[in-house]
């Protein structure tokens, strides 16, 4: 039987983070009030009954075993699920799925505003899956970084063995795909840039957009801005270094694309609560 979306509350997301890979701590599926968005890439696989989504307007279903995954910033929501119905959902953030070795057509579809179903499914995603659910929910980088390349190598094999639109956003598809295209090669620059000296205006220019609005659509689409996000990649490469090197912290400082060792530390224990040495330590041991 299908509960509705009239008689239900809409569920609470705990421990979503925008800038970790994480886990949604419930397992059955919900009906929703009302949509929801969120800045992060959700990967959903149903385990056991069936779901209906109201996509951007649109309604998908999908039953056990099905595995699809949509951009959150679409707004989304469960109208109906069979009794019982669980799933596994999981949450990517936004700039790892633009860095993430994926063919432009599926990342262009993906921040185009479509839902994507895996053509190709594995007999052991289910316990892939809530090996992942369980893992990511202990709570401990270093098995969250692991996690976090499992997925991707699962998302690549999505994009090398099949995948399907399930929904798209219609008329406005194209204008929305042509502005999220300059975000994405936005992001995609700072990626490639983050530990050179560049300005807002740089990455503006790469694109050939006015920085003010480089900046509105690049805020508008991914729920940061533009120094933001710069600081987060550079993040990324200072944590890297910090877990899989002996490298001393005013060096990463500069390998990651700070321009000084105070700006280094501020970001890092605004981020990450503590000092670089004191994270190293925590999560590998050593100085």
């Amino acid at each position: 039987m299908m509960s509705r979306a009239s008689t239900a509350r809409i569920p609470r997301l705990p421990g979503l983070s925008e800038r970790i890979v994480s886990a949604d701590t419930r397992r059955e599926v919900l009906v929703m009030r009302r949509a929801h968005q969120h800045s992060q890439i959700e990967l959903n696989l149903m385990l056991e009954g069936a779901a209906t989504y109201l996509f951007n307007g649109r309604r998908v279903t999908i039953g056990a075993g099905d595995f699809v995954f949509f951009w959150g910033a679409i707004p989304h929501q469960t109208i109906e699920a069979s009794s019982p119905a669980s799933f596994v959902c999981l949450y990517l953030p936004i700039e790892m799925f633009l860095s993430a070795a994926l063919g432009p057509r599926l990342k262009s579809a993906v921040l185009g505003g479509s839902m994507i179903g895996d053509r190709a499914p594995l007999p052991f995603d289910a316990a892939q899956f809530e090996h992942w659910h369980a893992e990511l929910n202990r709570g401990d980088d270093r098995v969250t970084a692991l996690v976090r390349q499992e997925i991707e190598q699962r998302l690549r094999r999505s994009d090398l063995c099949g995948w399907e639109v399930l929904s798209d956003t219609g008329d406005g598809a194209a204008a929305a795909e042509g502005r999220h295209a300059k975000v994405w090669a936005m992001a995609g620059f700072i990626a490639a840039h983050a530990s050179e000296p560049i300005s807002v205006s740089d990455v503006a220019a790469s694109v050939c957009l006015h920085p003010n609005y480089a900046m509105a659509i690049f805020r508008e689409a991914l729920g940061l801005s533009i120094g933001g996000y710069l600081t987060r990649q550079r993040l990324y490469v200072a944590q890297a270094l910090l877990l899989s090197t002996d490298t001393d912290i005013v060096t990463i400082a500069f390998e990651a694309g700070f321009g000084s060792v105070s700006r280094f530390y501020e970001a890092f224990g605004r981020t990450f609560a503590m000092p670089p040495r004191q994270y190293r330590i925590l999560y590998r041991g050593g100085g």
